[in-house]
Order: C-alpha cells, then structure tokens, then sequence
C-alpha cells in the first residue's frame, strides 16, 4: 500500500500541528514564532487571508477593497497569490497592535487549526482589520503569518487601486501617493503583512522623486523618524535626508524587499 504523503497533505498537517500547539497557550505570543512549516525552497504559491473585526465591518466594501489592494500588491511571478477574504471575527478590542500582541488573535487562529470556531488561518499570512485607531503607534502588530491593523474607516475610504497616481522607476511600477490618512494606512497594512512574511525594516528603502522624498511600505513612517538608527537598506541602499522635502509614500514593496520575498520559504527570511 503507497502511504507516502502529497506535498499539500504534508504541509497542511504539519500547519495544524505547529498551531495546535498554541491552542489554548498563554504564551501565545512568545511561541507564535514558531509557526509555519519545513519547505527547502522557495514558496511557489502563497496564501495570504483577510478577516474584519465585526465593528470594521460595518465599513462597506473594506475587506474587498484591502483584497483589491493586495492583489495589485504582492502579485509577483515568483510565486501564485492565493488571497480570500476569511469573513468577520468577533474580537474583544479593536486596537489593530494589541489584538495580536496580547496574544487575542494569534490564539483565534490556533484555535481554528484545530477545528474550534470559525476561522480556518492559510499558511502563509493571516490578517485581521480591526477599526483601531491611527494615529499614535502602535496601529498594527505582526508575528510571522499573523497580522493586524486598524484603520477599516480609512481602507474603506480608498478609491480603486487602479485611480491612483502611478509612475514607472527601474521598470517597476511605483504606486507613489500623497502621505494622507488613507493611503498611510494601506501603507501600514503591507507593512505588517510584509513582518508576517518575514520581511524587516530595514527591507524598505526611502529614495527622492524630485522634490519629494518617498518612503516604501517596510520602512514606512521610521522614514521621518530622527530616533530610527538604520541609515541604509541591508541592500546597501543608503537613505537620503528629507530635507524639508514634501514626504510621500509607495504602495510598492521595494527592490530589497521583493527579493526578501522571492526567498520566503514559508518559515522566514
């Protein structure tokens, strides 16, 4: 009788397995690291989810409209974007940071693994929309393939990802924005999907686009930060001072961090 295991049967026990074991844990948080399984190489196909705390579902079209932006967003030809909307979760607070870094949602989605409640967590990244506020950090949280943020009031306020301003640099498009409450928040978003998937500050890079000077989602708002003690990407990429230049944002991951991606192994980089 042939007992050897699929690649998919595989990966999917030893995801219960490792989630199961924070199920019921009140170290939820200390050991969430561990998640994730044993893959030699790169990923070829990634799976990222979404849910919305039950208050920010009440923004109409707000799961849709994150979707939207990471299909636009993390579609890459390294690997298949596997990306659902998971539905709503009832939560307990709405803080986009605290919600994960108290260990709430990270024990939501163990307890899921393994067939208690609702939520069926992917391998990959788990991200939960919260109607947090947005104003004083922390606003989101992440541990590898788990995420939050705040901010559904803003994502829902979004305009069509294809509505906004592009420009071409290095032959990659650049969504480069105004650094307004909207947009900073999606900025957010891809930010800690990006720590789900492993990726770190220092995987972001801030360039000048003439009089202004743009920061990418991994560096974010550490771009005007004078306590931020990176001076460069661990590309090498050096980060010029903003000088009083207008600041602006990119939607796009930078070079350094999409070759951080292209080696995510499903454990981390």
């Amino acid at each position: 009788m042939d007992t050897e295991e699929t690649d998919e049967e595989r990966a999917g026990f030893t995801r219960r397995q490792l989630l199961a074991g924070l199920a019921g844990s009140t170290a939820s948080v200390a050991t969430v690291g561990t998640l994730g399984y044993a893959r030699l190489d790169p990923v070829d196909r990634l799976e990222v989810r979404v849910w919305v705390s039950e208050r920010a579902a009440a923004y109409d079209g707000v799961a849709e409209r994150v979707r939207e932006y990471l299909e636009a967003l993390l579609s890459y030809d390294y690997w298949e974007l596997d990306l659902s909307v998971g539905g709503t979760v009832a939560v307990s607070r709405e803080d986009g940071a605290s919600v994960t870094s108290d260990g709430e949602w990270p024990a939501t989605l163990a307890s899921g693994a393994v067939g208690l409640g609702g939520v069926d967590p992917v391998a990959d990244a788990n991200l939960l929309v919260t109607d947090g506020q947005m104003t004083t950090a922390p606003t989101g949280f992440a541990l590898p393939h788990v995420a939050s943020v705040g901010g559904a009031r803003h994502l829902a306020a979004l305009p069509p990802f294809d509505e906004l301003e592009g420009v071409r640099d290095g032959g990659a498009v650049h969504r480069i924005v105004p650094d307004e409450r909207p947009v900073r928040t999606i900025q957010i978003l891809l930010h800690e999907v990006g720590h789900a998937l492993g990726l770190d500050h220092d995987h972001g890079v801030v360039f000048r686009d003439g009089e202004r000077v743009v920061a990418t989602p991994m560096l974010s708002s550490y771009a005007w930060d004078p306590d931020y003690e990176g001076d460069r990407s661990r590309c090498g990429r050096e980060y010029p001072p903003a000088d009083g230049r207008e600041r602006a944002l990119s939607l796009a991951f930078s070079t350094c961090a999409r070759r951080g991606l292209e080696s995510y192994d499903g454990t981390g980089l």
